[in-house]
Order: C-alpha cells, then sequence, then structure tokens
C-alpha cells in the first residue's frame, strides 16, 4: 500500500488519491486479523499464506511477528524466540516509518483518530511483545535490555490512550445528544450527523458523487465489510457457527456438547459487536487496551530491584488497571482479545501463578481476634476494603466463559483444549484435566502446542504420581521441543528415581512392578548424569537458561556427597528432586489430599531406614519446607508452621520479634532459591492462620523475601511471585 503513494514531496494527497489506499490499508488489516485467527484454529500455514505476499507491509509483518511470538512464548524455543525477535524489530522499525509518513502527508484513516494513529499501536505491540520475549527468558541481563522497549511501549501508549478517552468522550456526548433528542416529541435520532457522511465505515470522508459511482470503489469498500463481518461473527476461517458447539460448563472432552440454554449469559451473547465501526478504529481501542494492559501487568509484576529504578521516573505499572484494560480487550473478537485472553489464563490458572491462589481473602470464621472488634466488624471491614477487588483478583464464571466461547470459535486448536485442562487442573480436578487431554483425536500442526500439552500432562502426571508415564513423556519433549531438553530428561531421571524409591518403601505392592526396582534405579542414574550433556543445547542469545543452571548445580551436589560418603551415585540424592521440581510449578496447590500424604511419605525416605548417607543442612531445609506446605493444604497449619518456624527458619533469619522490622538474615549459596522461598510460605502461615489480623506481619515476611532475594538462577520466578504476593496484601 505504501509503496503505492510514492510518497511525493507534497503533503496531501487528494481525496481521489487517498480513497484506494485507506481502502487497501483496511483490507491488509482485515487479512492480518484473519491470518493470525487461522494461527488461533491451529492452522498455521493457512494464515501464513494469507500475509506473506508483501514483506514490507507494516501489519502483515507484525502479523507474522505476532504468529512467531505466540509460538515462542508457547514453546520457549531459543531459536523460535530469536527469530520472533528478529520479525517483530522489522515490524517496529516499519511502524515508526509509516506513521512519520502519515504524519507528514496527513492521511487520515480513521473518523476519529489522528493520521498514523495505528501506526503508533503497531510500534507499541511490536515493542512489547519484543520485551516479552526477552522477559521470558528467566535472565536478569535480558530483563534490564526489555526495560528499554517497555519504556517506548509504554510513552506510545499513553499518547494513544489520550486520543482514545477523547473519543471515548466524544461518544458519550453523542449518545447524550441522541437520547435528549429521542425524548423532543415528533424527533427521529436519524437526524444526527455522524462523525462521517460515508456510506463505509473504513471510510473517514463524504465520497463524491463520481466516487459513489465507481464500482471499484464501493465493491471493495462491500468486501471490506463483509470480510469484517464474518470475522465479528466467527465465520471468517471456514468453520460451522460457534453456537454449534458452546458449552456452558468445564470439563466435557468431546467434539460434540450440549448447546448454551437460550436464555444463558455466555459470552458469545454478552459480546457488543459493532460491525459499523471501521477495522482500525477497532485495532486502535482493541490494540491499545490489549498492550496497555498487559504493559501495567508485566511493571506490577517485575522485580522489585528494577521496578523501584522505574517508579522513580514515572514509569509504573498497576495490576488493578492493567486487568481491566486486558478484561476490555477480551470484549472484541480478533487477535488482541485472544491474545488477552491467552495473558489471563495463565494470570489466573497458569501452571506457574502470578498471584497464589492461597493468598485470598481469609476464612474469618478461623480469623484470631486481637482487637476488641466483632467477628461481624471485621468481616464489614474487610467488605469494604475489597470493593470490586475479588472479581479481577478471582473472575471465576467469567473467565470460564471467556474460554469456552473461544473452544467453540477455534475447534481444530489444542491450544485451547490446553487452556481448559489447565483450568481444570487449577481448581484440583486433576483426573479431569488430564481425561480431557488424552481425548484428543488428531494432529496438533502446532508443535509448540503440542510441546507444552505434553509438558502440562507430564506435570499433572507427576502431581498424580505416575512417574512412569511421566517419564516416558518427558523422553518425548527432548525429541520434539528445544526449550530445556536438559530440564527434560533430569526430571524424567527423577522420576525413574521416584518409582525405585516407591518400590523400596513399600508404596508400589504390585509383585511385577517391585521386579523393575533395579531397573528404575539404573535408569534415574542413567537419565539424571545425561541431563548436563542436553542443557547445552537449551541457550537463549548463547546464555545458559534458569532451569539449566538450576540441574547442574543440584547433579554437581549429589555427585560431590557420593564422593564424601563413598556411595552410589543414586544412594547420594537426598530430598526427592522430582517434589522439589513440583513445587515451581505450582504442584502442592493442585495435588488431591491422597497425593499430598503420598508425597509427605516420599519426603521422608531422605530420613528414612532406606537412606546411605546422613541429611546435610540443605537437604533437610528443603524436605521440612515441602513438608510443611503439604501439611497447609492438609489443614494442618499449626502443624506445618511449627516444621517451617523450628527446621527451616531457625536457619535463616534471627529476629526478636516477627511483627517487628528488624531481622539479621544467616545467608546460605547452596540452593539460593529455597531461603527467600521459605520466607514467602511463612508468610502465607500468617495469612492463612490469622487473616486480616495477621495482614502487617504477613507483609513483613514478604518484605524479608524480597530483601533476602539475590540475582540467582530461579531469581526472577521466585521474585515475581513475592511481588504479586506483597501487591495483593498492600491493596487490603
Amino acid at each position: 500500500m505504501l509503496r503505492a503513494l510514492g510518497f511525493r514531496r507534497q503533503e496531501t494527497l487528494s481525496q481521489d488519491e487517498a480513497t484506494p489506499l485507506i481502502l487497501q490499508q483496511a483490507h491488509d488489516f482485515e487479512l492480518a486479523l484473519q491470518s493470525m485467527d487461522y494461527l488461533l484454529d491451529d492452522r498455521t500455514k493457512e494464515g501464513l499464506h494469507l500475509i506473506e505476499d508483501d514483506p514490507n507491509c507494516t501489519i502483515k509483518v507484525l502479523a507474522n511477528g505476532v504468529i512467531k511470538f505466540l509460538e515462542a512464548t508457547l514453546g520457549f524455543e531459543p531459536e523460535v524466540m530469536k527469530k520472533a525477535g528478529e520479525i517483530l524489530t522489522k515490524a517496529e522499525t516499519l511502524s515508526h516509518r509509516d506513521r512519520s509518513k502519515y504524519q507528514k502527508m496527513k492521511l487520515k484513516t480513521s473518523a476519529n483518530f489522528p493520521p498514523g494513529t495505528e501506526y503508533a499501536v503497531t510500534y507499541a505491540e511490536a515493542n512489547l511483545l519484543n520485551a516479552l520475549i526477552m522477559l521470558l527468558s528467566e535472565s536478569m541481563i535480558e530483563s534490564a535490555k526489555a526495560l528499554y522497549k517497555l519504556r517506548k511501549a509504554y510513552h506510545t501508549l499513553d499518547e494513544v490512550f489520550v486520543l482514545i478517552r477523547e473519543y471515548e468522550a466524544r461518544q458519550k456526548l453523542q449518545k447524550q445528544k441522541e437520547g435528549d433528542l429521542n425524548n423532543i416529541p415528533n424527533q427521529s435520532s436519524s437526524t444526527i450527523n455522524s462523525d462521517t457522511s460515508s456510506v463505509f465505515a473504513d471510510i473517514p470522508f463524504s465520497l463524491s458523487t463520481e466516487q459513489l459511482k465507481d464500482t471499484k470503489i464501493t465493491g471493495f469498500a462491500e468486501n471490506i465489510q463483509r470480510m469484517r463481518s464474518l470475522r465479528l461473527n466467527g465465520a471468517h476461517i471456514g468453520n460451522t457457527p460457534a453456537t454449534d458447539r458452546l458449552r456452558s460448563e468445564l470439563g466435557y472432552n468431546k467434539e460434540a456438547s450440549e448447546t448454551v440454554d437460550s436464555d444463558s449469559n455466555s459470552t458469545a451473547e454478552q459480546r457488543a459487536i459493532d460491525e459499523s465501526q471501521s477495522t482500525v478504529d477497532e485495532f486502535i481501542i482493541s490494540g491499545a487496551n490489549l498492550c496497555f494492559g498487559i504493559l501495567q501487568l508485566v511493571l506490577s509484576l517485575i522485580p522489585p530491584a528494577i521496578g523501584k529504578v522505574l517508579s522513580v521516573v514515572g514509569f509504573r505499572g498497576s495490576r488493578e488497571n492493567g486487568l481491566k484494560m486486558i478484561w476490555k480487550s477480551v470484549e472484541g473478537r480478533n487477535v488482541h482479545g485472544c491474545i488477552g485472553l491467552l495473558a489471563l489464563l495463565v494470570f489466573y490458572d497458569g501452571p506457574f501463578q502470578f498471584t497464589d491462589a492461597d493468598f485470598d481473602i481469609p476464612d474469618l470464621s478461623r480469623t484470631k481476634s486481637t482487637t476488641s472488634t466483632t467477628h461481624s466488624e471485621q468481616k464489614l471491614s474487610l467488605q469494604k476494603t475489597l470493593i470490586g477487588k475479588p472479581t479481577l483478583l478471582h473472575p471465576g464464571k467469567k473467565l470460564e466463559d471467556a474460554l469456552l466461547y473461544a473452544r467453540a470459535l477455534f475447534p481444530h486448536s489444542a491450544l485451547w483444549l490446553l487452556q481448559e485442562s489447565r483450568m481444570l487442573a487449577s481448581r484440583g480436578r486433576l483426573e479431569e484435566a488430564l481425561d480431557l487431554m488424552d481425548s484428543l483425536d488428531r494432529k496438533i500442526e502446532m508443535r509448540q502446542v503440542e510441546a507444552l500439552l505434553v509438558f502440562d500432562r507430564t506435570m499433572i502426571l507427576i502431581f498424580l504420581h505416575k512417574y512412569e508415564r511421566a517419564a516416558q513423556d518427558l523422553k518425548t519433549l527432548v525429541d520434539i521441543n528445544g526449550w530445556s531438553p536438559g530440564l527434560y530428561t533430569y526430571c524424567a531421571g527423577c522420576c525413574y528415581l521416584e518409582l525405585y524409591r516407591m518400590c523400596k518403601m513399600g508404596i508400589i505392592t504390585d509383585k511385577e512392578e517391585l521386579k523393575r526396582e533395579g531397573y528404575f534405579r539404573k535408569k534415574a542414574e542413567q537419565l539424571i548424569l545425561e541431563a548436563p550433556q542436553y542443557s547445552k543445547s537449551g541457550k537463549i542469545n548463547g546464555k545458559q537458561m534458569p532451569f539449566d543452571k538450576f540441574l547442574i548445580r543440584k547433579i554437581t551436589q549429589f555427585e560431590q556427597t557420593a564422593q564424601t560418603y563413598k556411595v552410589d551415585f543414586i544412594d547420594a540424592i537426598g530430598t526427592s528432586p522430582v517434589h522439589e521440581l513440583a513445587y515451581f510449578w505450582n504442584g502442592y496447590n493442585r495435588m488431591p489430599e491422597e497425593h499430598l500424604q503420598i508425597a509427605t511419605k516420599l519426603l521422608d525416605y531422605s530420613v528414612s531406614e532406606h537412606a546411605k548417607v546422613p541429611e546435610i543442612q540443605n537437604q533437610s531445609m528443603i524436605r521440612n519446607l515441602l513438608q510443611s506446605i503439604t501439611l497447609r493444604r492438609l489443614g494442618e497449619f499449626s502443624k506445618g508452621d511449627e516444621l517451617i518456624d523450628k527446621k527451616v527458619l531457625k536457619y535463616i533469619i534471627e529476629l526478636d520479634d516477627p511483627r517487628e522490622p528488624d531481622y539479621r538474615f544467616i545467608r546460605h549459596t547452596d540452593d539460593p532459591w529455597l531461603y527467600p522461598t521459605a520466607l514467602y510460605e511463612k508468610a502465607l502461615f500468617v495469612w492463612k492462620e490469622s487473616g486480616i489480623n495477621g495482614l502487617e506481619e504477613s507483609k513483613e515476611w514478604l518484605k524479608r523475601a524480597q530483601a533476602y532475594s539475590d540475582d540467582y538462577e530461579l531469581s526472577t520466578r521466585v521474585s515475581m511471585k513475592i511481588k504479586a504476593a506483597l501487591d495483593r496484601l498492600e491493596d487490603l
């Protein structure tokens, strides 16, 4: 489109020159939106075919970048992440070019926004997605680099939102005028002039008589409107109507299902679809809400050391505002709404939840009253404080309905099936989640989604102590995904180790399985010792990934213990390493009671009669921390709290009064994730036991956890979780 302009030195174009260019732009935007929806329906090749004809068309390059971004963030493969970054960088350059040229030529493509606004949004989107890829590397250095791009996106989006607020104010005023005229006898609202007298939404001015007679122009405009109408109604990529598949409840694992009742308040029926809005305006508004929402949310979660520097220069995020904006984007029927939904699903129900579900409004019936206020007064005060906020943090059915609509809209996609299984898992319905994953009976085209589904299934199998199948899945992942083959191999070995220990402890009783005890031991040693070799290939920008550093450190510890005590490698391993890994994927918050009890028993192996070496301090601390968490999840708060106090915290921190800010750390380096995590879990014990009366003490523990943090292999992951919890309590 832009090359057709020739970009002559004149500042403006005539209407006859501008009209076909404006329509071509709207058509390109519709093609880009359609291509990205093909991706979301697991038909990437069909989507890429729509946008591969013009390598210098900004929106098509951005669409390609979004597709690669989704592949990168779903698969975490170093090469895919690198490629996504390159394409998004090109989209940044093209966006800057087009915005400047549109402004210079005063080429107005929208009746509601200044020239080039759409390219301000594409520029911000490319910057943001590029930065997110850097942040997802979980490297403090890459995170620092990402801040520059986030800053550029922040300021651009801030400018765009000034324009959006002005537009919304005009819209509000227009509706008020229409309402006033409707109340005047014999006065019709049809007499009100809209922002444009064009009969086509995508053309921001009145067409001349000659143009209206030109069938090339009118036919092109009508075709764009048909494309938009089909997309908004979910019929643009060849699927049957979504309403044929729409469900009202989670957990149904077949293609055909009960349809939603006609009087249901489903997400699909609540969507306000406005076919009269131009494609460019829709893109600007939905894109700005998505991007600024995600940006606000990310800034609210970044490590505190960086966050403090940013806040000094007025560059800060708001989790509440971010979530509201993302929810606003989800109301739309385009890729922005879908990415927004994915972001919300990761935030609320992902394997690594950014806000621990246990940092919820406390059960006031358990609250220990330490003041003269009555229980009802405490409850009323808390309710007043939390008006509106529980909905944002725990959206419940609203989020379910949005996901079920996506499942109906994209029936070929395993991505949305995976999201439903994650949602089931986050609610403790692990067997149902596993059944849903196993119900998939078609080939997954997008291999990153396949890898993610297999990995999530592996974690669920681990939480259910189905270790042999988990190990088989992990070995499959080595072949289909390049994110961290070292971690997959290490984890598979840890699964076989646990099978060996289950035989030794009598948890496995089947006679045929018991005959395989030696095989389990051999496979465990083989795979764990092979893991460091695999970890060499899992790098981003030449840097080793966090979990690869983690597993190499663990294996080195095991080897040193074996040498010190002159025992076999397997006998030198202390606290169950697979249960340690389960913590990082939120396993203890998802295990059913039966499996929490099994976990508690297996964690005792290193101090049982089968142990061949004395338990060293760092292994003891990991074991006792994980056992204290299982006790808390089983409802044994006091017992778990006593365990973490006496067996873990006494080796980490010295303080006279846990409610006071004065303390002294006892520094360790053996397992650096453990120490801030233990302080975080202590905060959660206080919160669960004391409720609102423990608010200040809980916050003090979280502040200590922040203060203990350092730049170690899992620092980004742990510090984000701590910060999210502190922000949650600061809101109360």
